[in-house]
This record gives C-alpha cells, sequence and structure tokens, in this order.
C-alpha cells in the first residue's frame, strides 16, 4: 500500500512496483487507506509520506498499530525528514525511513524482502492495568513527566551550547526507555541510537555497554533479524527510578 497526497509520487511508485511485479494499492489520503486497511487483511507493507492533510503519516500510523489486526510492515518517506521526526516514526515500530529523493532500487529491494515476510503482530501500548491503586498511576505519571523534563532540558542544552557541552548518550537513553516503559511500549534499537544524539556508531557502542552493566536487554525481532528492541531491566528501572524521585523531590 502507497499512501502519499502528492499525486505524481503516488503514480510513479505505484508504476515502479507493477514493473517489478510487487502487487500494490495507492492512495492519496489516509482516511480511505484505513478504510482499505479494514476491508482487507492481505496488506503487508505500508509505505506512507509523513507530512499529509487531513492525517499526518505518523497520525497514520498510529491507528494502523492501535488495529486488533496484524499490523503491517509501515516503512516512512518524507522531504524534510530530521531526527526528531525520525525518531517519531521508528518509536511507532516503523521498520524503516527513506529520505526524499527516494533511492529506487534500495527502497524496492526493502519492499520486496518486508513482502516476503511473515507479518506482524501489532505493536501499541497496552491500557495500564485498572486494578492499579490510583496512587501508583499517580507515581508513575509523576516520574514520567520528570524523566520528559530532562529530556526536554537536554534538547534545549543541544540547542544553546552545542556538540562540544553534549550530555552522556547512555544517560539519554535510559530517560527514553524509562519513558518508553511508563507508556508500555517498544524501543526501536534504530530510535533509540538517534534519540542519544550521538554518532550511530557511539550509540551502538554506548548501548552495549549498558547492556553489559545489567541496565538495558536487547531482544530480536522474531520476524525480522535485521530488527531489535530495547527494554530496561529491573536494575535499570530501579535504578532511573531512584533518580526520578531525587529528581520530582527537588523539583
Amino acid at each position: 500500500m502507497i499512501v502519499d497526497d502528492d499525486r505524481a509520487t503516488t503514480e510513479a511508485l505505484a508504476d515502479i512496483f507493477i514493473r517489478e511485479r510487487i502487487p500494490c494499492c495507492a492512495f492519496m489520503r489516509a482516511a480511505p487507506a484505513i478504510a482499505a486497511l479494514e476491508r482487507s487483511d492481505s496488506i503487508r507493507v505500508i509505505l506512507t509520506d509523513v507530512a499529509m492533510p487531513e492525517i499526518s503519516g505518523l497520525e497514520f500510523a498510529k491507528a494502523v498499530r492501535n488495529r486488533k489486526q496484524a499490523a503491517p510492515y509501515i516503512v516512512f518517506m518524507s522531504g524534510r525528514a530530521n531526527v526528531p521526526m525520525t525518531v517519531s516514526a521508528l518509536r511507532l515500530g516503523a521498520v524503516d525511513f527513506f529520505a526524499k529523493p527516494l533511492r529506487i532500487a534500495e527502497l524496492v529491494a526493502r519492499i520486496r524482502t518486508l513482502v516476503e515476510l511473515p507479518q506482524v503482530a501489532t505493536v501499541r501500548s497496552p491500557a495500564r492495568d485498572a486494578t492499579t491503586p490510583p496512587e501508583n498511576r499517580k507515581d508513575v505519571d509523576a516520574r514520567r513527566a520528570w524523566a520528559l523534563r530532562e529530556l526536554e532540558a537536554v534538547g534545549k542544552r543541544r540547542k544553546i551550547l552545542g556538540a562540544q557541552y553534549e550530555i552522556d548518550p547512555g544517560w539519554i537513553m535510559l530517560l527514553e526507555l524509562f519513558d518508553a516503559h511508563c507508556t508500555q511500549r517498544p524501543y526501536h534499537v534504530s530510535a533509540l541510537c538517534l534519540a542519544s544524539g550521538a554518532p550511530h556508531a557511539t550509540a551502538l557502542r554506548r548501548l552495549s555497554q549498558m547492556i553489559d552493566a545489567g541496565l538495558f536487554r536487547r531482544e530480536q525481532d522474531p520476524a525480522d533479524a535485521r530488527r531489535s528492541w530495547v527494554f530496561l531491566t529491573p536494575e535499570g528501572l530501579e535504578k532511573i527510578s531512584a533518580c526520578a524521585e531525587t529528581g520530582s523531590a527537588s523539583a
């Protein structure tokens, strides 16, 4: 499925996939694309633009992931790609992100691989247990608010001081994974490395160090050997929670 509000792009991609013998359907708006997904469970991959009228590609992806049916693989494309946008896309479980102008040969190869993979289970944030005491939910919300304030402060520091005064990427990863834990969602390795703000090789090295320290655990996606997810370990959660309690008390 192709979803892009630019008619020329949509038609060109459809022609390319048909020539490559990859069956496809194309839409210029997200709403009819969602309706088509409800009518058919044969869609294996969605290639969607990010900036679209009415419903953005990110909102479209959220709607797809919140369905009860198995979720197609989602690949984003955008002519205005930046790190925050890419991180947001990968946080939603996207398997890839292509900047425009598209590298057609690479895109076709990626889509062909995904079409041949097993369909994946839905990736969404489960609702919190209704039996959880209200004070526990308040504690979680307060700690998450602290983590988001810390991440916001990091963003301001980067903007004002630049990379020369960059903070440890491991700390940013801890905050990001704590936020993911609070909202009960998985975190894509690529998204975590991007969010750290460090060069990819540096981020991966720091990630490995955090895993060796027992703070993170990494799980391979059973449906795609090239993709994996990262979670806080109980020890990592205990340590960042202690930091949150201290920070919240100070605030």
